[in-house]
């Protein structure tokens, strides 16, 4: 092996980098946001979980079970409830993650060793539903051994809503499919305006009557059909394959999936004009959709589990929405007349990133 050609071959590919500083900013970044994004958004144990608590019983000690709750660190006490339709239409909401329960002859059970409260929990994320069950059971626990130390005299009936079997695989499929068309949607749409630029077509294009706004819609057009087509293959292998029951309308997880892929591939043209070819295109398509698509949506790790900071990074990250109306519709059947706001905020993003898409277009000279 000659080291002087190796050291040249060094320097040129030194050069290549160089002048590209996006993609060498790209790569130093990363790990960073690797660290960061994987260190504060993934938490295994539970903080402030929010609750609602339907207290039947108000003596002293039913009060003093609540307390118990009101002071932990795992839970947050949202709301109190006035009855059970309430404490239910606030679950199928998913404005709190499980319902207290505190019966009307807690006291009298209590002073005779053998009283129950009920633990109603939202079983749509099964893990955050596990995590809430156990340290909901070790708190009880250890306030009942407090009040006896040989004999309990407290349990807690559990009731699992939405997702029974508390099964994984109930929760992570639809969230999926809204991390599988973010990907496929916007790393689909990144290449297409970048490819262009790189072969040098858009000087041919310019000598034609087509304008703008045709350009980039004949580009989206062909790739909204086939992100749809996978929303149906999608949603039919959810259904069959995987038995994940669908509760909700059809037709509206069809279109709130709709407006989702616009967004997505509208940011994906965005990502395309700015970066100019497609292999730094494809990477930031990777690094804007994937990693907060899979850490900040609620895809896996629950969003009010996060520190304050990324739960308001997670109001910007367009899968976060569907992720939510996604879950809804499969598993709790509420359709867009609870949900409606998550549609609207969808909306409202596509409007946004088409105005940037137009304006970056505009600058760029990028046809009339």
């Amino acid at each position: 092996m000659n080291g002087q050609r190796i050291r040249a071959m060094a320097r040129k590919e030194w050069w290549h980098l160089l002048r590209d500083p996006r993609g060498l900013a790209l790569i130093l970044l990363m790990p960073l946001m690797l660290l960061f994004l994987f260190g504060y958004a993934i938490r295994l144990d539970i903080t402030q979980a929010p609750i609602g608590v339907l207290q039947q019983a108000h003596d002293g000690q039913a009060n003093a079970l609540v307390a118990q709750f009101a002071a932990s660190r795992s839970f947050r006490i949202v709301a109190y409830y006035p009855d059970r339709a309430a404490l239910g239409q606030a679950l199928q909401a998913g404005e709190i993650w499980a319902g207290l329960v505190v019966p009307r002859d807690y006291a009298r059970r209590l002073a005779r060793g053998d009283a129950q409260v009920q633990l109603l929990l939202d079983g749509v994320d099964a893990n955050t539903a596990r995590l809430v069950r156990n340290y909901a059971l070790a708190l009880v626990r250890g306030y009942a051994l407090s009040l006896n130390e040989r004999a309990p005299p407290l349990q807690i009936d559990e009731r699992v809503w939405f997702n029974q079997a508390v099964e994984s695989r109930l929760a992570i499929i639809p969230g999926l499919i809204a991390l599988i068309m973010a990907v496929i949607g916007a790393l689909m749409t990144s290449l297409t305006v970048a490819r262009e630029m790189e072969q040098g077509n858009l000087v041919m294009l310019r000598t034609t009557p087509l304008r703008r706004g045709e350009f980039l819609l004949g580009k989206l057009l062909p790739y909204f059909v086939i992100g749809m087509a996978d929303l149906l293959l999608s949603v039919t292998v959810a259904v069959w394959v995987f038995e994940v029951p669908l509760r909700g309308s059809l037709l509206e997880l069809g279109l709130v999936s709709g407006l989702f892929l616009l967004v997505v591939m509208v940011q994906g043209a965005v990502i395309s004009i700015v970066a100019g070819n497609q292999l730094l295109a494809s990477q930031m398509a990777m690094i804007s959709t994937f990693l907060p698509a899979f850490l900040l949506s609620g895809f896996i790790f629950a969003i009010d589990n996060m520190p304050v900071v990324l739960q308001y990074l997670t109001l910007i990250v367009p899968a976060r929405y569907l992720v939510v109306l996604s879950k809804a519709l499969f598993l709790k059947g509420v359709g867009l007349s609870l949900l409606w706001g998550q549609a609207a905020v969808l909306l409202l993003v596509l409007l946004v990133l088409v105005r940037i898409m137009l304006h970056k277009a505009n600058k760029l000279g990028l046809l009339r």
